[in-house]
């Protein structure tokens, strides 16, 4: 297997990361946070060094809380959202960390924001598991950040996932809880396989064009 380490070194692995650069959800996500971090004067290093990574992940952020039901949640406080649980999960905690806190405190998004942590948190246990499958370890959440070729597929397959069942910021977490011969392991490696299969058929229609 391959351990993942650096953006740089993995950046040029076999699958066509191309598609995410030409998916539209991506793009948007992406101007929002140029926009976001302009106007807080954010230096946050995994945002110029994962950029992609981190990109990826606001599509699933935004379909979790569009199931949540939660009313009047705007594209920047996705992306506020999305970046303070990184910084959480990184155990980051610095001036611009206090920033984005302030701005999520000011719209009393901070109980949500752990529900966004959390399920960023289950997004992670289901890429070291993928991962597995196509030869990868992924042992730290900066190794998904950086393994862009796998988190194109991945992230597909995991919004596509969301939308199509219904997950949301509550019963996605649930459904990656692992419980040894408990239901919570079949729902989860159900997930699993789901996304498995979702990245394989795009890779083999990909090699069919």
């Amino acid at each position: 297997m391959k351990h993942l380490q650096t953006y740089n070194s993995y950046i040029n692995e076999s699958f066509d990361y191309q598609l995410l650069l030409e998916d539209k959800k991506y793009n948007f996500y992406k101007s929002i946070q140029d926009k976001t971090v302009k106007k807080l004067s954010l230096n946050l290093y995994f945002v110029g060094t994962f950029q992609m990574g981190v990109t990826v992940l606001y599509p699933v952020v935004d379909a979790l809380t569009k199931n949540s039901n939660i009313p009047n949640i705007t594209p920047e406080q996705i992306v506020l959202m999305t970046l303070f649980s990184i910084t959480q999960i990184l155990n980051i905690f610095n001036e611009d960390v206090k920033k984005i806190k302030s701005e999520l405190v000011k719209d009393n998004l901070m109980e949500i924001t752990k529900k966004v942590k959390a399920s960023l948190d289950s997004v992670y246990k289901i890429f070291t598991f993928v991962s597995k499958s196509f030869g990868k370890i992924i042992d730290v959440f900066t190794d998904m950040l950086a393994y862009v070729s796998l988190s194109v597929p991945t992230y597909m397959a995991v919004v596509e996932i969301i939308s199509r069942e219904g997950l949301n910021l509550d019963t996605l977490p649930q459904k990656v809880l692992v419980f040894s011969g408990g239901v919570a392991a079949f729902t989860f490696k159900a997930l699993i396989e789901n996304v498995i299969g979702y990245i394989k058929n795009k890779m083999n229609n990909k090699k069919q064009i």
